[in-house]
């Protein structure tokens, strides 16, 4: 190419002066492609005000990395509070999944018809959510009335389960025991007696056990739970008990429960019970109303033969 604008320079001198000229005239040339060449890469080197990162010839603006970052679930977020963190998210995260992406679609991956499927289902559900999340908006709220009303017709399930406050001194020998039951008798504290002589970790705290209900202990403690309920009064104190792990003696701290929980209490969970049921509903009658607007048309027979195949399938299978 150079060499055809070169011949076209006019022969208006002798051969030495043609040369000369030429050779001028490819200085030039080579010249101003090293400079169109420099200004192309300074160009390309340069980013703009707002450009973050540019990824061959993808730019992401600090205002898409922002949009991206508040995207990030909460976790995710608290991760990126520092520095560090947001220069990782930066590399690790939107620059490599960038690169994969671009990698993805010079390979033609985006092509395919499977991948194009994918997608095609993902818009479809992600489409979808957004309908149900527009036509559902304001219609699930749940009243105070409906609350008051599920909570008068449903008391049973707000009743607290009777739960019994224990300390216990546990042993495992008849002889200690013995010397356990004497120090109660002398009026001994019980709480003493069982941060001194109770086996294993029952020593801390003195044998406090907190609270139990029923059907909470294994079956190997049902005596051992019968006893536990069967006291009445703050302080009382339960006969031995023999467990497979030892001689236990029970003290009555704090009895609770059996009492209706008042409505205050238990709103929101009220709210959650209804909230799902009354979606469900506006769901299923906003589903039944676009169905009867539609032009709905199945292939009886087609379909009967597709079914026949099913059977077939699953008798072979056996």
């Amino acid at each position: 190419m150079i060499e055809f604008f070169i011949n076209k320079i006019p022969l208006t001198v002798d051969g030495k002066g043609i040369v000369y000229m030429r050779k001028i005239f490819l200085v030039v040339l080579f010249s101003i492609i090293l400079l169109t060449v420099a200004c192309d890469r300074t160009k390309k080197k340069e980013l703009g005000s707002n450009e973050l990162v540019r990824i061959n010839d993808t730019s992401i603006t600090i205002d898409e990395f922002h949009q991206i970052l508040e995207a990030q679930p909460l976790e995710g977020k608290i991760r990126l509070l520092n520095e560090k963190g947001m220069r990782d998210f930066l590399e690790n995260y939107i620059i490599t999944r960038e690169v994969l992406y671009q990698e993805a679609k010079r390979k033609g991956l985006d092509k395919k018809k499977e991948i194009l499927a994918k997608v095609e289902d993902f818009k479809r559900a992600m489409l979808i959510d957004a309908l149900l999340e527009e036509e559902l908006k304001g219609k699930t709220e749940v009243t105070e009335d409906e609350i008051r009303k599920y909570y008068d017709e449903n008391k049973k399930e707000f009743i607290e389960p009777l739960e019994v406050k224990i300390r216990q001194i546990i042993v495992d020998s008849e002889l200690v025991l013995r010397e356990v039951l004497t120090r109660l008798a002398q009026g001994e504290s019980f709480e003493k007696i069982a941060s001194i002589y109770n086996i294993g970790r029952f020593k801390e705290d003195g044998g406090n056990l907190g609270y139990i209900r029923r059907g909470q202990l294994a079956r190997s403690f049902s005596q051992f739970e019968e006893a536990a309920f069967s006291l009445r009064n703050k302080g009382d104190v339960s006969d031995v008990i023999r467990t497979p792990y030892g001689y236990h003696i029970i003290k009555l701290e704090d009895v609770r429960g059996s009492n209706l929980r008042p409505l205050d209490q238990v709103r929101d969970k009220i709210r959650g019970i209804i909230e799902p049921r009354k979606k469900q509903e506006v769901y299923l009658r906003y589903l039944k109303e676009l169905k009867s607007k539609a032009n709905i048309m199945i292939n009886e027979k087609l379909w009967e033969e597709e079914e026949k195949r099913g059977v077939k399938s699953k008798g072979e299978n056996k």
